[in-house]
């Protein structure tokens, strides 16, 4: 892969990023029901690719399964019909083509959604009061992966990006480790960025990586995503 292309389109795609960031919306202004959506779409996005997660995502909140109501009673019974929920096929546009699929692993997310609003009610907790206790973006990223069930850091990271909380934690998926391993050599196992504080490691690498840009770690990183995503599609390798 031409590495020099790589980092020119880096460059192009970021101040497109940040014309598109100045219509994020205050995470102060969100409601529960909306930071839940969001927390589904990072949730999903770790079993399936990022445009079925977020038509998942969005058949669960269509069906008023992410309203306080629906998650009051019966943990068992919440669980079922977020089941039924994902197991609806889900029309999917690519290349102006619909596919209509069934999501992978939809019993599995069925279960750690329902654990994870479950046991945040049983708490007397919810999304909005941890955004808000916490001190640091940092912080408020340790206290998810605690308590949403199927947040490692990197779904953590990327759920305080797409809600507006903070734009200086690293999202390392696959593509960002490729960026890393060919441009910087740096190659982590990906089984190690389950664990925090080896997350962190990689992430403060990262956070050299974008200072070299003259971006916000997440400007850098989500330019970078889609600059790789669509090179691996295309097998520009």
């Amino acid at each position: 892969m031409n590495m020099t292309a790589v980092d020119r389109t880096i460059r192009v795609l970021c101040a497109e990023v940040r014309r598109n960031d100045r219509g994020v919306r205050d995470w102060n202004l969100r409601t529960e029901e909306e930071l839940l959506h969001e927390a589904c779409v990072c949730m999903f996005s770790s079993q399936m690719v990022f445009e079925v997660a977020e038509a998942a995502a969005g058949q669960i909140r269509d069906r008023g399964l992410l309203r306080a109501s629906r998650y009051k009673g019966s943990g068992a019974e919440y669980e079922q019909c977020l089941r039924a929920a994902l197991s609806e096929p889900l029309a999917i546009e690519r290349d102006g083509k619909v596919r209509h699929i069934r999501p992978r692993f939809r019993n599995r997310l069925a279960s750690l959604l329902a654990t994870t609003l479950t046991t945040m009610r049983d708490q007397g907790q919810s999304l909005r009061k941890i955004l808000f206790s916490a001190g640091s973006a940092r912080e408020a990223r340790e206290i998810l992966v605690k308590q949403v069930w199927g947040f490692g850091p990197k779904q953590a990271s990327l759920f305080l990006r797409r809600v507006g909380y903070s734009a200086q934690l690293a999202v390392l998926d696959t593509h960002i480790l490729d960026y890393l391993r060919l441009a910087r050599g740096i190659d982590p196992k990906p089984s190690a960025l389950s664990r925090l504080p080896s997350y962190e490691q990689i992430e403060a690498e990262f956070q050299r990586v974008a200072a070299d840009f003259g971006h916000s770690v997440g400007c850098v990183d989500l330019a970078m995503w889609v600059t790789m995503r669509v090179a691996k599609r295309e097998a520009i390798w």
